[in-house]
């Protein structure tokens, strides 16, 4: 075992392709509400695109009501939300339900971390609400010691009266313990990662860190002294989904949750998530080129 006592794993493009699932998801909102307010495709990406930017989400739930395609009607948000929000809303849940799936290897691989006793953390620039919602659809919440996340965001003034209470039970919660940590701590800061191992008492040594941004998450493994184990699988994204995105994300939320295409390479790469077992094992393992900033521990 090496002498590891957790895995930390980054969530979008490492666990499940975040990409396929927004794009068609996204599109099918948008479709519906073409239909619904007979508004071309380009005034409402537009409207929602400017909402996506202040929020930095394209996950945020109440975009349409706070686009100004709700301005016009905004004296009877009743009406709005039964015959525009509701089937968009619809929409996009019906292509989240298609498309949202783990990658091959991820159930195996955190079935196999937890059977050689290791701790499973989680540690996402994505929102809380949206990171919540995703493990918990995946049924995936439970596998998790702990979720690290960037702050939610609260229900809006305009919103239906049911979500408001689901939201008051907790019904959007996932199962297992959610960290906000500050903006500040965005990758490639490693100030999320150096809250993980105080927050469990490991040692940079103990930990192995997988994330599919090359640029991003392995300079905070690199930083801190833990094992970065390179997700490759999860920058594959065709451009024909790239330009789709770009259509209706922020540029700041594709930054976020899009690895860049990029020349860099990182020497420990899985190009499957179970490969992590043989990296705990000892069957897989590449000498990274011993770097000043690194301290953890080596093979």
């Amino acid at each position: 075992m090496s002498g590891f006592r957790a895995v930390v794993t980054d969530l979008d493009n490492t666990l499940y392709p975040w990409v396929d699932y927004i794009v068609p998801s996204l599109e099918a909102m948008v479709a519906s509400l073409e239909s619904t307010t007979g508004l071309p495709r380009i005034r409402i990406v537009q409207s929602l695109k400017a909402v996506y930017t202040k929020y930095e989400s394209n996950e945020y739930p109440f975009a349409i009501q706070e686009s100004d395609i709700f301005q016009p009607y905004e004296r009877d948000f009743d009406s709005f939300n039964r015959l525009v929000v509701d089937p968009a809303r619809r929409a996009f849940k019906a292509a989240r339900e298609r498309y949202l799936r783990p990658y091959p290897g991820v159930l195996e691989g955190l079935a196999g971390i937890r059977q050689r006793g290791l701790r499973i953390l989680a540690l996402t620039d994505a929102p809380r609400n949206a990171a919540e919602l995703r493990l918990k659809w995946l049924g995936m919440d439970r596998l998790f010691d702990a979720v690290y996340t960037l702050p939610g965001y609260a229900l809006p003034e305009n919103v239906d009266p049911a979500i408001r209470k689901r939201q008051a039970l907790g019904h959007y919660r996932s199962a297992t313990r959610v960290c906000e940590l500050p903006r500040e701590a965005e990758k490639p800061s490693p100030d999320g990662l150096r809250r993980v191992l105080a927050d469990f008492d490991l040692s940079p040594g103990e930990v192995i860190y997988v994330g599919d941004n090359v640029l991003k998450d392995m300079p905070i493994a690199e930083a801190v002294g833990a094992t970065g184990v390179w997700a490759e699988y999860g920058t594959y994204v065709s451009n024909e989904y790239r330009e789709r995105l770009a259509v209706i994300s922020a540029k700041a939320v594709t930054r976020r949750h899009v690895a860049e295409e990029s020349p860099a390479r990182w020497p420990l790469a899985i190009s499957n998530f179970a490969q992590v077992l043989d990296v705990l094992d000892g069957l897989r393992w590449t000498r990274p080129a011993r770097r000043k900033a690194a301290r953890g521990r080596r093979r």
